[in-house]
């Protein structure tokens, strides 16, 4: 979640306000998140009137009376005072088109509090994942580092539709993320020419010379690195 500088400064001094026991020593201010825990807002901005309502209710829930959030903004009063417009406003909302509208409105008003509130979470729990789950609030899924790739499968070839041209395919590797392609004459296995990397799992290869046998590879690339050479595939060039 990204917030501006001037609002990071404006929470930071009111937490550090909340924080402060009257007569006593200030606590030093409070610092940018070192957690890697992210409130999901989509958990609640595409989530149905009746998924609102029960999302609201659960943040009112783990806040109240949480010494993480010693001074929620906006307040836990005040988003339940919009939680129950919005409710009585959804029921009304059923038979009437002016109380359609109203009932947009009170949807909005309850999202951008809880936005607002999300962004006073964020700081508060400082990244810490079991602080922000204890305020009601869903955290984003943390993407895991894919492991090593298996070879490509499946490679086959074909000639392709001008002279000196080969076209190669394989089935598509899950997680992969492009794929490095190779070939070499079929007399000289071992004498590899990489080709541009691809998106796809496919590629054309060109400038061959025709009436020649060449042999392909094909790898995958993810976030461990690319996985083995796939076995070898062969076709004559025209």
């Amino acid at each position: 979640m990204t917030t501006n500088d001037n609002s990071n400064n404006t929470l930071a001094v009111a937490i550090h306000q909340a924080l402060a026991e009257p007569g006593g020593t200030t606590p030093p201010p409070a610092v940018a998140p070192v957690g890697k825990a992210r409130i999901q807002l989509t958990a609640f901005t595409t989530a149905t009137d009746a998924e609102l309502m029960v999302f609201s209710q659960h943040v009112i829930t783990g806040m109240t009376g949480n010494a993480a959030y010693p001074a929620p903004t906006p307040t836990l009063a005040d988003l339940t005072a919009a939680l129950n417009a919005f409710k009585v406003a959804a029921s009304a909302a059923m038979d009437s088109r002016r109380q359609i509208v109203i009932r947009k409105q009170r949807r909005a008003v309850l999202i951008g509090m809880l936005r607002n509130l999300a962004l006073y979470v964020q700081l508060a729990c400082g990244g810490d994942l079991p602080t922000l789950m204890s305020s009601g609030y869903t955290a984003q899924r943390t993407r895991q580092p894919v492991g090593p790739l298996p070879a490509p499968a499946n490679l086959r070839l074909k000639r392709g539709p001008n002279s000196g041209q080969i076209t190669a395919r394989c089935n598509r590797t899950p997680q992969a993320g492009a794929y490095e392609w190779r070939y070499a004459y079929a007399a000289t296995p071992t004498a590899w020419v990489e080709v541009d990397s691809t998106f796809a799992a496919s590629v054309v290869i060109e400038g061959l010379v025709p009436t020649t046998q060449y042999i392909v590879q094909v790898r995958a690339l993810g976030t461990n690195g690319p996985s083995d050479w796939s076995d070898s595939a062969g076709v004559i060039v025209v």
